[in-house]
């Protein structure tokens, strides 16, 4: 059962993600920027490892440059907790400085999980542990809702998220008010960084943070914003189930760089149901391909080619994505491949 909005910092947010019978023997990761958020966590798994006899914490720090002080503070990070149980620190870097600024926060992140990621598959971690907390997630909604984002963006940031085959996200934080872990932070005498880019309304979520105060007079608080959340990601479970059953119901043929529908049991779906299918089949022909497609396509775009397959009878087939959709004259299956197999 998820943790009521807002909820409290103590170890007990780590219970359903490090239970009692967890191997002692398989390292966990922390990303660790210096932040209250980060340190807090890192502290809670540090507590938790010493009173369980836990596994080995790598705390991980990753510098990408872009500020002068940067690699200051990432060496300050490794002395704060350098004597914490359990835990050992690593700075991982990566010179983002010839980017410029024009999206910089969404390559720096990108690149910031394929740093963490990559160095947790090579000491075989399967956790990763990051600090995301309610305030991130309420930015996280109304950004994607600022995007006319469908559903699924507007479930937020999931508690645990596979990345890839092997490294699984874990988010404890997502029902905490970033104002309790700066509180827990000071009580505990947790030193933290302030991170300036927080404050450059330059960048799209420094500005939404600052409308929060409006919004709250209005309701639109962090805790509603993220019971929303909760509560789409519930129906998107829902229609992830029947979006399965559609598949399997259709699916006539299923080979790693296509995938062949009977265009009627589908077509009797829900429109909504039938474009989760097709986003489906591109997703499983990706993964059996090991094909890396990043976001996928605009949801605007496949919704029109939905529509255009479903109800153009002039439909003779369209490429997107990376992907070929086509429908077959005499039979009329609908096929979904890999546009350059």
């Amino acid at each position: 059962m998820p943790a009521p909005f807002p909820a409290p910092v103590s170890p007990d947010l780590l219970r359903s993600f490090l239970p009692d019978d967890h191997t002692k023997t398989e390292p966990i990761a922390v990303a660790v920027s210096g932040g209250p958020d980060s340190m807090a966590l890192c502290r809670l798994l540090s507590q938790w490892a010493a009173e369980h006899d836990g596994p080995p914490i790598h705390a991980l720090t990753v510098d990408h440059g872009l500020r002068p002080e940067s690699h200051a503070e990432a060496a300050q990070v490794g002395i704060w907790i350098k004597d914490w149980p359990h835990v050992r620190h690593a700075v991982l870097d990566r010179d983002l400085t010839g980017l410029g600024k024009t999206r910089i926060l969404e390559q720096a992140r990108n690149d910031r999980y394929a740093l963490l990621t990559g160095y947790c598959r090579a000491h075989d971690i399967t956790r990763l542990f990051v600090a995301h907390h309610l305030d991130d997630q309420a930015e996280t909604v109304l950004f994607r809702l600022s995007k006319s984002s469908g559903l699924d963006g507007l479930c937020g940031m999931r508690a645990v998220k596979p990345y890839d085959g092997e490294v699984m996200i874990i988010r404890p934080f997502l029902p905490v008010l970033k104002d309790d872990l700066v509180s827990f932070c000071k009580a505990e005498a947790v030193p933290f960084l302030k991170d300036p880019s927080n404050d450059d309304d330059s960048f799209a979520r420094v500005r939404l943070r600052r409308s929060a105060a409006i919004l709250t007079e209005e309701g639109l608080t962090p805790a509603r914003l993220g019971k929303t959340a909760a509560r789409l990601s519930r129906a998107q479970e829902a229609l992830d189930y029947y979006t399965v059953e559609a598949l399997k119901n259709s699916a006539k043929l299923i080979d790693p760089d296509r995938i062949v529908f009977d265009f009627r049991p589908l077509a009797r779906e829900p429109e909504e149901i039938r474009l989760r299918v097709l986003l489906r089949a591109m997703e499983m022909i990706a993964a059996a391909c090991g094909i890396d497609r990043g976001y996928g396509p605009r949801l605007e775009k496949m919704e029109a080619l939905t529509a255009r397959l479903f109800m153009d009878q002039a439909f003779s087939g369209e490429t997107l994505g990376g992907f070929v959709f086509s429908i077959e004259e005499k039979t009329g299956a609908i096929t979904v491949r890999r546009e350059n197999p």
